[in-house]
């Protein structure tokens, strides 16, 4: 199996950004994780909904690979990091709930059960191919933006070291990138 990051040809950067995954679809494969309340950040998105931020991590089979090719796996504890809003209604107290919204990714390698987001390791010249080159650059990011949604993936070298894809409460502009966007701490 030679599972790596493509981005479908009848989705663009604006849907992927949109959309970037299933979320339930993913924690049925993975299974169960540990998982928290987290603290709010002012640039997350709040949706219109009574509810609390929750953090998934540690997943089960919490490994992955770095680079194209899942023929390794990396094997870290704060590896894979979901963060979502979930509304205090029937689901509050699920694993699995449909009424919970993906607020941010953080990934410190290419998760098999998530090739949509395999980033990690890649060189940027693959990476402008795949998404495109109108970024915003900041810190040795790259943050690909769309309606409140932003990628950023961290360049170490001429390579991706890790990815946040994040939901906001505003549009970003250069003059506006959160610092939480441009850091390995979630």
């Amino acid at each position: 199996m030679t599972a790596s990051f493509t981005l479908p040809k009848v989705k663009t950067i604006d849907d992927f950004l949109a959309n970037p995954f299933d979320l339930q679809k993913f924690k049925k494969v993975r299974g169960q994780s540990n998982s928290g309340g987290v603290s709010k950040k002012t640039y997350f998105l709040k949706p219109d909904v009574v509810g609390m931020y929750y953090g998934f991590f540690m997943f089960k089979c919490s490994c992955g690979y770095i680079g194209q090719i899942p023929n390794t796996n990396i094997h870290m504890e704060n590896g894979l990091e979901i963060i979502t809003y979930k509304p205090l209604g029937k689901y509050r107290d699920s694993y699995i709930d449909p009424t919970e919204t993906l607020i941010q990714v953080f990934a410190r390698f290419n998760d098999k059960d998530l090739p949509e987001l395999a980033f990690i390791g890649l060189d940027t010249t693959i990476i402008k191919q795949k998404l495109g080159d109108k970024f915003l650059r900041k810190d040795n990011c790259f943050i690909y933006t769309k309606n409140q949604n932003a990628l950023t993936l961290k360049i170490k070298g001429k390579t991706i070291e890790w990815l946040k894809y994040t939901r906001l409460n505003m549009s970003l502009t250069t003059f506006n990138i959160p610092s939480g966007l441009l850091n390995d701490k979630n």
